[in-house]
C-alpha cells in the first residue's frame, strides 16, 4: 500500500501528496531526495494568478464551491503551455505529452491553492492564508484554510486517497473525452470537474453527509446503537427511501478510501468519540445486515 510503502512526510506517519505523485507517473517508490525534488518543483508552479482570484470573486457568493473551481481551472486556460504548443505551428504529436505534463504539473500544484481560497471565500468570511513555502501540498492546504496540526495529516491522506481514478467513471472518462479533440488540459479537466459536480458522482459525497445529518436527527440525541441504527435503517427502507452509499456498482466490497479514513478516526483522539463519526461507524457495521434482509441491495 503507498501509505506504507512511500517516505513519510516528516514528523507524519503519512507520505506527501508530492511522492505520491512521482509515484504515479513512474510506478516506482521515490527516495527522499526525490519527494524533495518534486516539492521544490510543485513550489515554483503553485502561484495561482491573481486575475483567477478576480474571476471567482465576480461569481455570486451562493455559487456551489465546484462552479468556482472549474471556473478558476479555465481562467488559468491562457497559460496553457499545450495550447501555446499546439498554436505555435510546430506541433508534433509524438512531443505533444510534454507540454500536457506541464500543463498537468501546474494544475495539480495550484488545485489545493485555489481550493482554500474558495473554502475561505465561501464558508471563512473571506478570511484569506497566504501559502507557506516550508509546507508541502497537504500541509500548506491544511493551513490555508486554518486548519489544525491533525489536519495536515487528513489532507496529506484525503488527496492521496483520490489520486488514482480509473478511466471509466464520469469524471475520468471526460478528461480523456474532451482532451481526445486536443482541447488542452485546462478544459479537459474542467469539463471533468463539471462531470464530478453531478449527485451521482462525486456529489455524492455532499449527498450521502447530509442524508447522515438527517439520519442523526432520527435518533434524537441518543447514543447510536445497533438497536436503534437497525431500527432507524428499517424506516428509512420502510418509507421508500434508499441507504446511500450501499449498492454500489462498482464497489463490491467496502471502499479501501472509507477503511483508511476509518483506521484514521480510531487512532485520533477527538474523532473516534465524534458523534457523527461514531454514527458513521455504527452503520457501517449495521447497515449490510438490514439491507440483505431487505433484499434489494446486492453485496451492500
Amino acid at each position: 500500500r503507498p501509505f506504507e510503502a512511500l517516505p513519510k512526510a516528516a514528523g507524519s506517519e503519512y507520505p506527501t501528496v508530492e511522492s505520491f505523485w512521482y509515484f504515479l507517473l513512474t510506478g516506482e517508490v521515490p527516495t527522499a531526495a526525490q519527494v524533495s525534488a518534486v516539492e521544490a518543483e510543485f513550489k515554483t508552479r503553485q502561484v495561482v494568478p491573481e486575475y483567477v482570484y478576480t474571476a471567482v470573486r465576480a461569481l455570486p457568493k451562493e455559487s456551489h464551491p465546484m462552479v468556482m473551481l472549474s471556473v478558476g481551472i479555465m481562467a488559468m486556460q491562457k497559460d496553457s503551455k499545450f495550447a501555446a504548443f499546439y498554436s505555435g505551428g510546430k506541433f508534433n504529436k509524438m512531443d505533444a505529452w510534454e507540454s500536457v505534463y506541464e500543463d498537468a504539473s501546474d494544475i495539480v500544484a495550484r488545485i489545493p491553492v485555489l481550493a482554500a481560497f474558495i473554502y475561505n471565500l465561501k464558508y471563512r468570511g473571506d478570511k484569506q492564508i497566504a501559502i507557506d513555502p516550508k509546507l508541502d501540498m497537504g500541509a500548506n492546504f491544511a493551513h490555508m484554510i486554518g486548519q489544525s496540526e491533525q489536519y495536515k495529516d487528513v489532507a496529506r491522506m484525503y488527496f492521496i486517497l483520490h489520486s488514482d481514478h480509473e478511466s471509466g467513471n464520469v469524471s475520468a472518462h471526460t478528461t480523456h473525452l474532451v482532451h481526445s479533440a486536443l482541447s488542452d488540459p485546462y478544459y479537459a479537466y474542467s469539463a471533468g470537474l463539471n462531470g464530478l459536480a453531478g449527485p451521482l458522482h462525486g456529489l455524492a459525497n455532499q449527498e450521502v453527509l447530509g442524508w447522515i445529518m438527517e439520519f442523526q436527527k432520527k435518533l434524537n440525541g441518543a447514543e447510536p446503537t445497533k438497536e436503534n441504527v437497525t431500527k432507524a435503517l428499517w424506516d428509512t427502507l420502510n418509507a421508500g427511501q434508499v441507504v446511500p452509499g450501499y449498492g454500489h456498482a462498482v464497489l463490491r466490497k467496502t471502499d479501501p478510501r472509507y477503511t483508511a479514513q476509518r483506521e484514521f478516526c480510531l487512532k485520533t483522539p477527538g474523532l473516534k468519540d465524534d458523534q457523527l463519526f461514531k454514527l458513521v461507524a455504527m452503520i457501517f457495521e449495521t447497515a449490510p445486515g438490514v439491507l440483505t434482509e431487505h433484499g434489494k441491495t446486492k453485496n451492500p
